[in-house]
Formats: C-alpha cells, structure tokens, sequence
C-alpha cells in the first residue's frame, strides 16, 4: 500500500505536493527513454543490454506513475476542496487513460520494431509530447509551486517527498 494513501485526507498544499511529485516523476520518466532510444539509435534490440533495461524500467514506470496518480486522485477527491485547478481532480481519470494508452502504443511500437530507428523514436518522441499536453494543467502547476523556492508550505513539501517515495517503491 502507498504511504500517502494512509493518510486520512489531503488538504489543498498537500494534493499540490502530489501533483508537483506526479508531474516531475513522469516528465523523467519519459525524457528518460528518449534519452536511452537515443543512445541505442540505429542498433538491432540486443545490442546493447544496459541501454535497453534502463530504458524499459523508464517507461514502464512512467505506467507505474500514471497508476499511483490515478489511486492518489481516487483515494482524495472526494472530500477535496481545491481554490483553483478542480479540473486536475475532475478529469484526472480521462486525462490518465489517454495518458495510458498513449504510452502504450509507443511501447507496442518499441517492442515490435527490431531496430530502433529514427522513426521509432520520433513516434515515442511525438507520443510523450501528447502525454505532455495532456498532462500541460499538472505540469503548469507544477512549474508554478517550483518557482516559489524556499516559500513553498511545508505540508506541499512533505506531501511531495512522500508521493515521491512512494513512487520509488516499484
């Protein structure tokens, strides 16, 4: 079970640390494998092993990230009083399955292609621009709490570095 899930509620800063948390993590995850699909441009699947597991680990957890925003948003809304950004709440569930099967199909991709060619990273590439701009309301606030710097709450502070634990966990 996620630490952040055994919280009874999240008040507003708190959701926000998630939400920052949730929006870094797939950001990385994602930028992560094109970096790896990158490196291995041009070469056969097997070429080069270290190359290729660090690249599945990234995007098949940028999906483990999708999950545990999907259980985050689901344990919380309910009783979720947000001042500004509700639509993170309302849509996350059709934001996540697009966010999903988007993901997918540039993994489907990636696995059936036997070489990583410069079209199947520009597909992967074009793919996580559209998780990127389905994803532009968590990412914009996200941009906007990192820009406080040292006058972030300390509640959105210690939310964040939970989530992220929690997501260190897979």
């Amino acid at each position: 079970m996620l630490q952040i899930l055994r919280l009874p509620a999240l008040n507003e800063a708190q959701f926000l640390g998630c939400a920052s948390a949730f929006a870094d993590s797939l950001l990385t995850a994602m930028q992560a494998t094109l970096d790896n699909l990158r490196r291995l441009e041009g070469r056969p699947k097997g070429a080069a092993f270290a190359f290729e597991m660090q690249m599945d680990r990234d995007r098949y957890g940028a999906l483990i990230v999708l999950e545990r925003w999907a259980d985050c948003v689901n344990a919380f809304a309910p009783n979720l009083k947000l001042s500004r950004d509700r639509e993170i709440i309302d849509e996350a569930p059709s934001r996540v399955l697009t966010g999903e099967n988007l993901l997918g199909r540039a993994n489907r991709l990636i696995d059936a292609s036997p070489q990583y060619t410069g079209e199947v990273i520009a597909a992967a590439s074009m793919a996580y621009d559209a998780v990127k701009l389905t994803f532009r309301q968590e990412i914009d606030l996200n941009t906007r709490m990192q820009s406080l710097g040292p006058m972030q709450p300390e509640e959105y502070l210690r939310t964040r570095q939970m989530f992220l634990q929690d997501l260190a966990k897979r």
